[in-house]
């Protein structure tokens, strides 16, 4: 007889649940829902099929089939079932939750699939949460289980609330039940979300104290993340959390407050800190009339840490937390008048004289105070202001008026944010904090008038304007003098000037700060720099740019050469909405300006503007960019080995359709032109210029003959005698082609780099091709980039590291030491996650350097393997033996700096375990006997640090 589809469900899940056959339950589940929802089956029929497995007398096949079929509806949409259908699952597992313990974690992950369908009745919730509560004590389950109980919860409190809301005081009580004695932080992470809104959704009524009790049990938390156990679960998300229930109610606050300020008193550093944010947080939630009756226990508290308290971290959410609650009773005049009275009449004493140790505090505490509120601020003005002017008026220090200027600052600031001055306030009216700022400028020494200056900028609104020209006047006078202590300070009141008063400050720059040829080089470099603070001002960009362009272009070289840099420096600057780059290309023609002005001349004056081209040419449209190669390209071809410095301007940043139009055959011209051009730095542009070409270029056989043709050439160039200039060139080139074929993804690029190692063999340049390695993987980089819109594979540094690495071997001889500064240099740049990936392919060929010459290669070596000490890894143990008597006769080496180095890898030794490192205790201790006495004393200073740390390995209570 065949079997019945009955029989092959039954069979197919229970081969899910043998022992060799374990983790297919999902796929089957997976498949029998999958035929329910063809509609080939329904789930009534699955149901009655798998009563042999739901009514079996065996309570671990009852426990099977629950699981089977919880796991069944859990894979079927939200909407799928009905409400008949709904109802009969709802039915069967509040019967299933009164059967054996061992069933009931299968039954709740049923229940919670079945709370999350559309469908559910309206009986379904309580039906649900009434017999689970009966029936299930949470805390006896798992902490898988516990948190789908409380993923249940969830889901109810999200779609029927309404429906829970029927249940009354019950549901309440069986929610608090449910949580009280919760331990696991995955779970509390959950129930801290889920809680505010059940407490602001349901009335707890008698039960409001019992909710908070089991909420504070967690306060402070004591918890520290845990991510072995995969937990990933951060101790601010917690605490955060646990805060949101601590104040989610007004009636908590009675609550609270004490607790916050029992804890307030504790010596932990984050019982202070999770107490202070509470206030924070309590203070916007419970108002004035949660705060009123403990202000005073609560500064008692509070001033103890603000005002002598030496934890920074403490000291800054305690006055977080000042401003809180002074804002909160904001509400209540007379009650923030008492509270403020206090807090001044404590700290006022404190701010009579400068020099008191509690100044600073005093007024830190004044300053937060100030924030909390308009009322509030203005009466510790009339407190504060009088104390600074009578103290500014009789001090002649320096330092102190430095203070009292920072103070008058902090104040002005504070009281423009509630939108008033400081001569509003009636008692203050008699107060001229604008003239007494505006005379330092006159006779203040710089570090004050850059504190004036500060402070005048922070009035902009207020300042008369009788005022405001006195300030322009000295801020000219300032600029011109070129003060580098000032300078900052001129340049952010310009701008902030020049954006409230915009006419004002154009005609300033207009009469008193324009910029030619015929200004002394040292103010034009000031007004210069002046100007780049203000030209991403709106309108200000019409009379900034072109005049700084017109000094750019002119005959004058220093001029020209103060105005190209300030050029390059504005378009290098990305913040800001204005785009400079458009401006100067499509509204002053810069580019071709620019060229024209740099025709036959060389230099420092070439570079900046090949620099500048580069930068407004990489920002062009690609049409904007074809019209300028159209423009330039053959005229500078012409002259290209005067031009080419500015050519690779142009050329560099181009888009690759528009690279492609330049034509191949200005390869052959660039070759040549890196290898005998007149100059080295001529040569390298060439090399940079053609490795553009080569990445943008699309790869055909008519790119592949070049290269045949430039290996060729180049192979042949360093198999020749003599010829070392020439010999030197031709590696830069071969290094350059490299780069760009690999950073392409070129399937030329292995045969380049197979030849660029081969070439370490050379024994006439193999030590320079070790330090062309460099080049290779160079961070800072700017040709070969994807701002360039060069094509740049991810991961090229990597496989340039794998090559090397392999070729460890092969290596030997004089060939070895160019290798191993290849290596250096390559183990600089690479990432730090690849480094650990092959310590022991890295540290063997690393320590071998250090027996090299080459004094590059052991000051890179010492501070790569400095860096990769730190990590403790265990290969660095295994390698002790060489690797210490190696450091120690390099803490003898003719160059500091390898001194230095070699000293800071043994120190770094110290943090490993003391039996590996104590059989060589005694040996660096006498050799380092002699670094105390180095004539240099940054040698001296560490030879000290090291060999003292070095004397408490073993020693009794120093490090394990």
């Amino acid at each position: 007889m065949a079997p019945t589809r009955n029989t092959i469900i039954v069979e197919r899940l229970s081969s899910a649940f043998s022992d060799d056959n374990k983790g297919d339950l999902s796929q089957v589940c997976d498949s029998i829902s999958s035929e329910i929802l063809r509609r080939e089956i329904t789930l009534c029929e699955v149901v009655e099929q798998l009563g042999e497995l739901l009514t079996s007398t065996d309570i671990s096949v009852r426990a099977n089939g629950v699981l089977s079929l919880s796991t069944i509806i859990q894979k079927l949409p939200q909407d799928f079932l009905n409400p008949q259908e709904v109802q009969l699952l709802t039915s069967f597992y509040c019967d299933r939750l009164k059967d054996h313990h061992s069933i009931i974690p299968s039954v709740i992950l049923g229940i919670l699939a079945i709370v999350q369908m559309t469908n559910l009745p309206g009986d379904a919730p309580g039906k649900l949460f009434h017999t689970l509560t009966q029936n299930v004590r949470c805390q006896s389950e798992l902490s898988d289980d516990r948190r789908n109980i409380y993923l249940i919860l969830q889901s109810l409190l999200n779609t029927r609330i309404d429906d829970l809301k029927a249940l009354g005081p019950d549901f309440v009580y069986g929610v608090i039940s449910s949580m009280d004695g919760e331990s696991h932080p995955r779970n509390l992470s959950l129930l801290f979300n889920i809680l505010p809104k059940f407490m602001e959704e349901f009335s707890l009524g008698h039960l409001t104290e019992e909710m908070f009790e089991v909420i504070s049990c967690y306060f402070p938390l004591d918890y520290t993340s845990d991510w072995k156990e995969g937990r990933n679960i951060l101790r601010e998300e917690l605490a955060n959390g646990l805060e949101r229930c601590l104040v989610a109610l007004p009636e908590f606050a009675e609550f609270c407050i004490p607790l916050l300020i029992g804890k307030l008193d504790s010596s932990l550093k984050v019982a202070k800190l999770d107490s202070l944010s509470l206030l924070s947080a309590s203070s916007s939630k419970f108002g004035v009339e949660g705060l009123k009756d403990y202000l005073d226990d609560l500064w008692m508290l509070m001033r103890r840490d603000l005002m002598s308290g030496s934890d920074q971290a403490v000291r800054e959410m305690g006055l977080k937390a000042i401003t809180d609650v002074v804002g909160a009773l904001a509400q209540d005049p007379v009650i923030t008048e008492k509270f403020v009275g206090k807090i001044i009449t404590d700290t006022k004493s404190s701010l009579c004289d400068v020099q008191l140790s509690l100044f600073w505090p005093a007024e830190k505490v004044l300053e937060a105070v100030a924030k909390g509120g308009k009322e509030a601020c203005i009466q510790v003005l009339r407190a504060v202001i009088p104390l600074c002017l009578g103290q500014y008026s009789t001090k002649t220090s320096t330092d102190d008026k430095i203070i009292l200027l920072e103070t008058l600052n902090s104040f002005i600031a504070i009281s423009g944010s509630h939108g008033f001055r400081i001569s509003d306030v009636p008692e203050l009216s008699w107060t001229d904090v604008p003239n007494l700022y505006l005379n330092e400028l006159n006779e203040g020494k710089n570090s004050i008038k850059s504190k004036s200056l500060r402070g005048l900028a922070l009035q902009v609104s207020s300042l008369s304007e009788s005022h405001r020209q006195t300030l322009y006047d000295k801020l000219c006078g300032e600029i011109d003098a070129g003060s580098q202590e000032i300078e900052s300070a001129c340049h952010s009141t310009l701008s902030i000037y020049g954006r409230k008063h915009p006419q004002e400050v154009l005609q300033l720059l207009q009469a008193r700060l324009k910029v030619d040829v015929s200004i002394p080089i040292a103010v034009l470099e000031s007004r210069l720099a002046a100007l780049s603070s203000v030209v991403k001002i709106p309108d200000f960009e019409a009379h900034v740019l072109p005049s700084v362009l017109e000094v750019a272009v002119a005959g004058d070289l220093k001029a020209a050469s103060a105005a190209l840099t300030c050029l390059l420096r504005l378009l290098e600057d990305e913040t800001g909405g204005f785009d400079i780059h458009y401006y100067l290309e499509h509204q002053c023609k810069a580019v071709e300006r620019l060229v024209e002005s740099v025709e036959g001349r060389t230099g420092e004056r070439m570079r900046l503007v090949s620099n500048i081209c580069c930068s407004i040419v990489r920002r062009l449209s690609p049409e904007a960019q074809r019209i300028v190669v159209e423009r330039h390209f053959e005229t500078l071809r012409s002259r290209i080995a005067e031009d080419i410095i500015l050519l690779e301007g142009i050329i560099t940043p181009q888009a690759p359709e528009i690279a492609g139009t330049i034509g191949i055959g200005l390869l052959e011209q660039l070759f040549e032109i890196s290898l005998k051009g007149p100059d080295e730095e001529t040569r390298l542009s060439a090399c940079r210029l053609i490795s553009i070409l080569v990445n943008k270029v699309r790869e055909d056989c008519t790119l592949g003959r070049y290269l045949n043709i430039f290996r060729e050439s180049l192979t042949q160039i360093l198999e020749e005698e003599n010829r070392a200039e020439e010999k030197r060139a031709a590696v830069i080139l071969h290094t350059w082609l490299t780069k760009s074929l690999l950073v392409k993804g070129s399937r030329e690029s292995q045969n380049f780099l197979d030849y660029q190692l081969n070439m370490l063999k050379n024994e006439t340049v193999g030590a320079f091709v070790g330090e062309q390695f460099r080049v290779l993987v160079e961070r800072g980089e700017s040709t070969l980039t994807v701002e360039n819109q060069c094509t740049v594979k991810i991961f090229y540094k990597q496989r340039i590291f794998q090559n090397i690495i392999q070729q460890n071997s092969v290596f030997e001889g004089a060939a070895r030491e160019n290798y191993l500064i290849a290596l250096s240099h390559l183990v600089e740049e690479i990432p730090v996650e690849l480094m650990a990936l092959n310590l022991s392919k890295i540290v063997p060929p690393l320590i071998e350097s250090l027996s090299m010459e080459s004094s590059q290669l052991l000051l890179s070596t010492l501070n790569t393997l400095g860096q990769l000490l730190k990590s403790k890894e265990e290969i660095f143990a295994e390698y002790i033996d060489s690797f210490i008597p190696k450091c120690l006769k390099l803490s003898a080496h003719p160059k500091m700096l390898i001194r230095i180095a070699a000293l800071n890898c043994l120190h770094s030794y110290c943090s490993y375990p003391t039996p590996i490192i104590l059989m060589c205790r005694n040996d660096v201790i006498d050799k380092l006997s002699e670094a105390l006495d180095d004539k240099k004393r940054l040698v001296r200073k560490i030879a000290v640090k090291t060999r003292t740390r070095w004397y408490l390995v073993g020693a009794p209570g120093g490090p394990d």
